[in-house]
Order: structure tokens, then sequence, then C-alpha cells
């Protein structure tokens, strides 16, 4: 996996708790148990650690962790 996924998934981690070998592509909001506040605090929770601005229409649109990884690679973020 990229080092984006690998940022992504230790934002995860250090938000919601959970093991970072859970969060793979594949995974949706569900499976890792996020409800609609745990993604908006996932976007904030991203801005902060990647500087990726997340609309609510982006948001709405990210089915799986390889959506957010996606976006971020569009967006042009860099890993820090």
């Amino acid at each position: 996996m990229s080092s984006l996924h690998d940022s992504v998934a230790e934002v995860f981690a250090a938000r919601f708790g959970l093991d970072p070998e859970k969060v793979v592509p594949e995974a949706t909001f569900d499976d890792l148990g996020l409800d609609s506040l745990s993604q908006i605090e996932l976007a904030t929770a991203l801005k902060k650690r990647l500087g990726i601005v997340i609309s609510d229409e982006e948001l709405s649109e990210i089915s799986v962790v390889a959506d957010i990884v996606a976006l971020a690679e569009r967006k042009g973020v860099a890993v820090r």
C-alpha cells in the first residue's frame, strides 16, 4: 500500500482507536464502525493531519477507504 494510504490509516487509528491493519482500501465506514458524525470528525482529522479539505458533497460520495486516498491524490496531498 502507498504511504498516503498509511497516513490515512494512521488518522483512522489515532482518531477512532482502530487497528491500522484493519483500515484496508476496501473497508467501508460501516466496516470500521463509523457513523455520519464520525465521518465529519474524520474529515476534520484529515484536514489537521494531511491538510486535505473534504467538502460535504465529496464526503457523501466516499464509500471506501480507497476513495479517501484517491481524493487526497487528486488534490495533490503530500505525505508529511
